[in-house]
């Protein structure tokens, strides 16, 4: 008898695009080549793959590919996101492996060799997630943060509108400061 399935947390998602979106959201330009490589290694371990922390993870190649990916991120035109995943599917797609992960769920990825950087394994399963994203939502369902000052990538996980916000707290201020403003302009409520 097979093991029992291991039950998914509320949150649950697509994991790599989890996992895509936290490497999209670091700075990597601004990290020296000891810290790029120890912050991969933290964010693949707590991504549930220890073993993804140990390929070369070059500052300057990450601050590259999420670069690639925060255009695809901030692209909300079904057209041009299909064409440029099917751009990145082409430049930097690869055979699916299964995988199985901590919780004993099996997870499907791209077969990346050892041997690529980090750059690399990020850019094909960049492209393997989000294509699959897009494809069960029939639209590019993810985006960078409408609050001002916030630049933060997301996934869109809402059955109704589209998302806007990072997180309810940039969505809340960027409400609140919109409300204030307005109280503030000729002819808006003035309670004191």
């Amino acid at each position: 008898m097979p093991a029992p399935r291991a039950t998914p947390a509320p949150d649950d998602r697509p994991l790599g695009l989890r996992f895509i979106t936290a490497v999209v959201n670091e700075p990597w330009a601004e990290l020296d080549a000891a810290a790029a490589q120890t912050r991969w290694a933290a964010l693949s371990a707590a991504h549930g793959d220890a073993a993804l922390g140990a390929r070369a993870a070059h500052a300057e190649r990450l601050a590259e590919a999420t670069a690639e990916l925060r255009a695809i991120y901030a692209e909300h035109d079904p057209a041009r996101v299909a064409a440029s995943l099917n751009a990145a599917l082409r430049a930097h797609g690869a055979p699916t492996e299964l995988t199985q992960l901590p919780d004993g769920r099996w997870a499907t990825r791209p077969a990346i060799p050892i041997e690529s950087s980090a750059a690399d394994f990020v850019r094909s399963l960049a492209a393997a997630s989000l294509a699959q994203w897009f494809a069960e939502r029939g639209r590019g369902a993810w985006g960078l943060c409408a609050a001002p000052g916030c630049e933060r990538a997301f996934i869109d996980e809402g059955r109704r509108a589209p998302q806007r916000f990072c997180s309810p707290s940039c969505a809340t201020r960027t409400r609140v400061a919109a409300h204030r403003a307005e109280r503030r302009s000729p002819g808006g409520a003035h309670t004191h």
